[in-house]
């Protein structure tokens, strides 16, 4: 009886999402009043154009601020060299942490759903937008997280370690700003948000 109550709560839970896909692209497909129909303003550069900004911009930061071609900080000023990006990266971790964890058990306790239940009921298997929201903004910090991580560090052992510090701070407000304004956006479209 348990397996056949499950199996019908898997297909009407599946017709419904169904048909919330169906009305979800069909008010996709309609321009909005400020988009010119046919014109690409949404949709993100081509993928050259990245690699050439990028290169470009790495170019720049390490015949600016970079050492000499070749040559890597000494076993001595190792230590001192990444110590900036470290405590930069450290902050980050654990503003992470206190943040944006912190945001979704807040969410999930304002709608009644128990982080300790063993049950996967309606409201953890489709959860309301606003902890919906919030779980994508901690998934896409984990998302981010390796890239940075790689980035901060390599950047500043083979470059700079101010400039690579300097950097990451600008990259960890930035990313601190974009999940904020994600958990937010709750009843708001990207562009009234401000994240897209």
């Amino acid at each position: 009886a348990s397996l056949g109550s499950g199996c019908r709560f898997l297909n009407k839970s599946s017709s419904i999402s169904r048909r919330n896909m169906a009305q979800t692209s069909s008010q996709s497909k309609a321009p909005s009043k400020d988009q010119v129909p046919g014109s690409k303003s949404d949709s993100p550069p081509p993928i050259s154009i990245i690699f050439l900004v990028y290169t470009a911009l790495g170019m720049a930061l390490s015949f600016g601020f970079g050492r000499d071609p070749g040559t890597l900080p000494h076993a001595d000023d190792f230590a001192k060299e990444l110590a900036p990006t470290t405590v930069v990266i450290c902050l980050f971790l654990v503003s992470y942490s206190l943040i944006d964890v912190m945001e979704v058990g807040a969410a999930k306790g304002k709608h009644g759903i128990n982080p300790k239940s063993k049950t996967f009921g309606p409201l953890t298997t489709n959860p309301p937008e606003e902890v919906y929201l919030a779980l994508r903004a901690q998934a896409n910090q984990v998302e981010q997280l390796p890239a940075f991580l790689v980035g901060s560090i390599c950047f500043s052992i083979l470059v700079n370690g101010k400039a690579g510090a300097v950097l990451s701070a600008i990259w960890a407000t930035l990313r601190r700003m974009y999940a904020t304004a994600y958990r937010a956006s709750a009843g708001k479209t990207f562009q009234q948000s401000g994240i897209a």
